[in-house]
């Protein structure tokens, strides 16, 4: 992958991760609708992650080749690092802030109360969104796509590395467990894995590229300005399929795709105007993950030692200017340190193998 497109991703990971923060953050709760408008792009930004997600498994996979035991390995690690913290954490936020302002906890906040064993089991297993399943964990909101997304990487998984007999049996079982509402956006994860092949292919001349570029973001204003979202915000399939912005998250999947190759063909032009803050901007993407999955928790626990109301300008400054630096910190010792957490995988890897599984190479993504 040439370091511009490694850069634009790394950009598109880090704003998108600031939108979902941004947008949470606009409400009532923590500071009256300061930033709303980013509000409107949170689910955008989710499918962002998706897609990207599927690009960058498509690299690992189809282009430097990773085998079966480094894909396992370098996934579950990555997710652990973040995805055990994070529930401790809101384990424990949510304890303390409930022991001081439990009006600020209740279902009219957003924060789920039913089941709790059940929320943190369902979100240790990836269980939460299966079929028609809908558990929250705590405050945590923005957890439900995770609950996705390392069901995507099971079924890639096993139709990448599976034998044919395996392959055949493990894919349907796996579908039959997730469900349809998993399941309906797949094809959202899988566009960036076919991102990545057309990418690889070196079909699309600069010239292309730079208009595939523009006309997705085009494309996508006009669409959002003529209300696209709303236009499609139905049902898939009433009963079964019930995420009403199933059709806008495929045009929006559609178009990001399209902008991503776009950028990957012309970035001999586009690639002069990231590379100058690749680093910086490297650094900040090594922490989106820890700020998805962080930041409502900490949030929501800091309204509830902050003596002033969501309008004052001093509640706005601590919650957004605090926030940032706890979640900065905190992705120091969760992803920035995901190989500590190799063990985890090395051990889900055995169990998978049926033996002991010695620890695939340290330098695995």
């Amino acid at each position: 992958m040439g370091k511009s497109l490694s850069a634009y991703l790394d950009l598109l990971r880090f704003l998108a991760a600031m939108i979902v923060f941004l947008g949470h953050l606009a409400g009532a709760r923590f500071t009256a609708g300061i930033f709303w408008q980013l509000s409107n792009y949170m689910d955008e930004a989710v499918t962002i992650f998706f897609v990207i997600s599927g690009f960058v498994i498509g690299y690992v996979v189809l282009g430097r080749g990773e085998d079966r035991d480094g894909f396992v390995v370098a996934r579950v690690s990555r997710i652990v690092s973040v995805a055990i913290p994070a529930l401790i954490a809101t384990a424990f936020l949510d304890a303390a802030g409930q022991a001081i302002r439990p009006e600020l906890y209740s279902a009219d906040w957003g924060f789920s109360n039913e089941h709790p064993f059940l929320q943190y089991l369902g979100s240790l297993l990836f269980l939460n969104r299966i079929w028609h399943l809908n558990l929250d964990v705590g405050s945590n909101l923005p957890y439900w796509s995770l609950n996705y997304e390392v069901w995507y990487y099971i079924l890639f998984g096993v139709a990448a590395f599976a034998r044919s007999a395996t392959r055949w049996i493990g894919v349907p079982i796996a579908a039959a467990i997730c469900g349809p509402e998993i399941l309906v956006l797949f094809p959202v994860w899988l566009f960036g894995v076919g991102a990545y092949a057309i990418v690889a292919s070196n079909r699309i001349g600069p010239r292309t590229g730079m208009a595939l570029f523009a006309m997705s973001i085009v494309a996508f204003i006009t669409y959002d300005v003529a209300g696209g979202r709303a236009a499609l915000g139905l049902p898939l399939i009433p009963g079964l399929v019930n995420r009403a912005d199933a059709l806008h998250d495929y045009v929006v999947g559609i178009l990001f795709t399209a902008n991503l190759i776009g950028f990957a063909a012309s970035a001999p032009v586009l690639g002069r105007f990231i590379l100058p803050i690749s680093r910086p901007v490297r650094w900040a993407a090594g922490a989106t993950f820890t700020i998805y999955l962080f930041h409502l928790p900490v949030a929501q626990f800091l309204t509830t030692i902050l003596p002033w109301p969501p309008t004052s300008w001093a509640t706005r400054i601590i919650l957004l200017c605090g926030s940032t630096i706890i979640l900065f910190l905190i992705a120091e010792v969760t992803e920035r340190r995901k190989d500590d957490w190799r063990p985890v995988g090395v051990a889900v890897l055995s169990l998978i193998r049926g033996r002991r599984a010695a620890s695939p190479r340290a330098d695995a993504p």
